[in-house]
């Protein structure tokens, strides 16, 4: 089941060019708002692949999409929030790479599904905690890094207590692309040291960047050209659909 045992892991032509449609769509989603690709990417794609395929995949994709945007973004960061996030990501990410080792796939994908959608409402609210203590980003950050190695989801911590804090729409985005970068790399460690990783996640992985290069290229040209609350109204009931697809998935297949 897990990529420590398997070295090859058959996927055909359908499920390939659904999972490359996939990636455009949501790495233009990431693009446009400043999250969303694995938020999006994961439910959708253990509709078509297996969940630890789909979030080996959307992690090594999602870092390789932060590493394509850094350039761009990263003169805009929030260099005190990107440490603060980090090292609490850090503390998390190690138990979260246990968790997915260990726990039941279907367990997994409800855990997943109730997360998205938790994210939702996160989203939806969006508190003004401007003021709140260093404790709020602490806490966002080490449930970030457990979510990051269980499910490749670690956007909604990090996106709640960014909007939480105001950071203007930049900042936002440039902030979030520089902890998902790190980040990832740093649970692409893990899974690998975890023997999570397998000669076929490498392969497909490899296959998709152009997916991913295409979805970001189309993100850059619409993103001023839409208007934003629209789109992550859309985005919105995206994540729900796909929230509530997963824990029907990880309770009823």
């Amino acid at each position: 089941m897990c990529g420590r045992t398997r070295f090859m892991m058959e996927i055909t032509l359908a499920s390939f060019i659904a999972v490359a449609l996939i990636i455009i769509a949501t790495a233009c989603t990431q693009a446009v708002v400043g999250f969303g690709f694995a938020l999006l990417s994961v439910p959708i794609m253990i509709q078509v692949i297996g969940f630890h395929q789909a979030v080996i995949l959307a992690t090594f994709i999602g870092t390789a999409n932060n590493v394509f945007q850094n350039r761009e973004l990263r003169r805009d960061q929030d260099v005190v929030q990107v440490k603060r996030f980090l090292y609490a990501s850090f503390l998390g990410a190690p138990l979260g790479a246990i968790a997915f080792r260990f726990a039941d796939q279907q367990v997994l994908k409800i855990f997943l599904g109730i997360g998205v959608l938790l994210g939702v409402v996160l989203l939806v609210r969006g508190k003004d905690l401007s003021e709140a203590h260093v404790s709020l980003d602490w806490a966002m950050g080490v449930l970030s890094g457990f979510l990051l190695t269980t499910t490749s989801t670690n956007g909604p911590p990090l996106v709640f207590a960014l909007q939480a804090r105001k950071s203007a729409p930049q900042v936002f985005r440039a902030t979030l692309n520089r902890i998902f970068l790190i980040s990832g790399l740093y649970a692409i460690f893990l899974f690998v040291v975890f023997g999570e990783v397998a000669i076929s996640d490498l392969l497909l992985a490899t296959s998709m960047l152009p997916s991913m290069i295409i979805g970001v290229s189309i993100g850059r040209v619409i993103r001023n050209r839409i208007d934003p609350d629209r789109f992550r109204l859309a985005v919105l009931i995206l994540l729900t659909v796909a929230g509530f697809s997963s824990v029907y998935s990880g309770v009823f297949q």
